[in-house]
């Protein structure tokens, strides 16, 4: 601005300049006089000259200051965006600082620690007293089994089961029933890896965790002398389509481990090739099958197992829901002998009722001399809801509480030519009353139930167990036989919750 100005004071001093002169020009030349030296033409050219340069200066200073001001300009909007952001970012770690920590942050921050999906902890717990009869039992039992499902990808899933077990008399026990991880391959086939329940059937592997199962103790064929192993350590495939309308669907699962194992399978000459046993012939008649896998002692061909499920019922219709399946399952059990098994299965809900029940029968090849062993096994159970029910000369105010009740009944039993006095286990459990009549040859057992839910997950369930062994008896490890076992009386209360 201060140029522009000294150019304005020096144009306006040569306009002077040569409106004077022009004005000594013209007098000269209106008295006559002449400029033999050519003095105010020189003056004039000079004085064009300054002003040519004085304009070509000014609009040099015009081009400056509009690139001034276009700079100025963006300069302030940069330093107003700066100001925006910063007053932003500053704000934001002010809510970050003044924003307390919370059980939330923490397993968000767990999560994003473990992979990139969900890690959840979910299980069950229970506390039992238990009374039975004939082995003087009068005492309380706790069970508690988290689950740890560990979702590592889109088609990847842990799977962890850690059972801790307080039997009456004695320290903690615990287990490791399922560890297994979970591929989907599609939306309709998963592979499983690892160990797993046992897909035999519908009880191990849908019915037998303690806040699902009805009644506190397992049907006689899953109690202490099952006729399946409970658990597998090997690989699955299992997978389901829609046959038919909605609900009418299908699902198959097969399967290969290590195998099943008995209690005095090690008795035996494990090594080819001597296949005779080494103890006496009850001792192998009347094995128990233990609950754990054989790992070590099938070394020739693993189990294999195949189970078939389908739902006839569409889902509308007003006949309920009903799933009929059948089971297999082959595997050595000892060096080149096997055990072939095979079931069936049916569940039944309509309205308040539910019903569900089993049938299996197993065969095990027997060392040389010892003849067969064929076992059998069944249960049917059958459980009404009593919501909606308006029991007469009852007041209106204890129907809210009639309404969470489920009376249920069962029966079932277990057939096979002995037992081993050694092997039978008198300490109670929950979902074991202790009794030494549940492994009689042929026990059969009536149980009572009634469960009051007070949530879908939290029940508080009582049974009464009355055994009806028909051939009650035992082969004891001599040979020598035993009379009858008397039938035996049981009473188990349960609080059992589901999270």
């Amino acid at each position: 601005m201060r140029g522009l100005a000294r150019c304005a004071v020096l144009v306006a001093a040569v306009i002077a300049f040569a409106a004077v002169a022009a004005m000594a020009d013209d007098m000269s030349v209106a008295s006559g006089a002449s400029d033999p030296g050519g003095t105010q033409e020189q003056q004039i050219r000079e004085i064009r000259q300054e002003l040519e340069f004085l304009e070509r200066r000014v609009d040099q200073l015009e081009n400056e200051n509009g690139r001034l001001k276009k700079a100025n300009a963006e300069l302030q909007k940069n330093t107003q965006n700066l100001q925006k952001s910063t007053t932003q970012q500053i704000s934001a770690l002010q809510s970050q600082a003044s924003e307390s920590s919370s059980p939330q942050n923490f397993f968000d921050a767990m999560n994003r620690f473990l992979g990139r999906y969900r890690f959840t902890l979910v299980g069950g717990a229970a506390g039992s007293y238990i009374y039975d009869r004939n082995s003087n039992t009068n005492t309380f039992a706790l069970d508690m089994e988290p689950i740890i499902l560990w979702q590592l990808s889109d088609n990847l899933l842990f799977e962890g089961t850690v059972e801790a077990n307080l039997p009456a008399g004695g320290s903690a026990d615990f287990q490791l029933p399922v560890a297994d991880f979970q591929y989907f391959l599609n939306d309709y086939a998963e592979l499983v890896m690892g160990i797993f329940d046992q897909p035999f059937g519908d009880w191990y592997e849908d019915q037998s965790p303690f806040w699902v199962n009805r009644f506190v103790t397992a049907p006689l064929p899953f109690n202490v002398n099952p006729l399946i192993p409970p658990t597998e350590i090997g690989v699955q495939l299992r997978g389901g389509f829609q046959w038919g309308e909605m609900g009418q669907v299908a699902d198959y699962t097969v399967w290969s481990g290590n195998g099943p194992g008995y209690s005095n399978s090690t008795c035996g000459a494990n090594t080819p090739p001597s296949p005779l046993p080494t103890c006496p012939s009850t001792a192998f008649v009347g094995d128990t099958l233990v609950g754990v896998n054989n790992i070590k002692l099938n070394t020739h061909t693993p189990s294999f197992g195949g189970r078939f499920r389908i739902y006839p019922l569409p889902a509308d219709s007003d006949w309920g829901r009903l799933e009929l399946g059948v089971s297999t399952y082959d595997g050595k059990w000892e060096n080149g002998l096997w055990l072939t098994s095979w079931g069936v299965d049916f569940n039944y809900f309509r309205d308040n009722l539910q019903m569900r029940g089993e049938w299996i029968e197993s065969y095990r090849q027997m060392p040389a001399g010892l003849g067969s062993d064929n076992r059998q096994g069944w249960y049917v159970q059958a459980g009404y809801f009593l919501t909606g029910l308006k029991a007469p000369l009852i007041p209106s105010a204890a129907n809210q509480y009639i309404d969470r009740l489920e009376p249920l009944i069962r029966y079932s039993g277990i057939n096979q030519r002995a037992a081993v006095l050694g092997n039978i286990i008198t300490t109670p459990e929950i979902g074991f009353t202790g009794s030494p009549a549940l492994y009689a040859p042929h026990a059969r057992e009536v149980a009572l139930g009634l469960d009051y839910w007070f949530a879908p997950s939290v029940v508080w369930q009582n049974e009464l167990d009355l055994e009806l062994p028909r051939a009650g008896g035992f082969y004891s490890d001599t040979g020598a036989p035993v009379g009858a076992y008397p039938n035996d009386r049981a009473f188990v209360s349960q609080f059992a919750v589901g999270f």
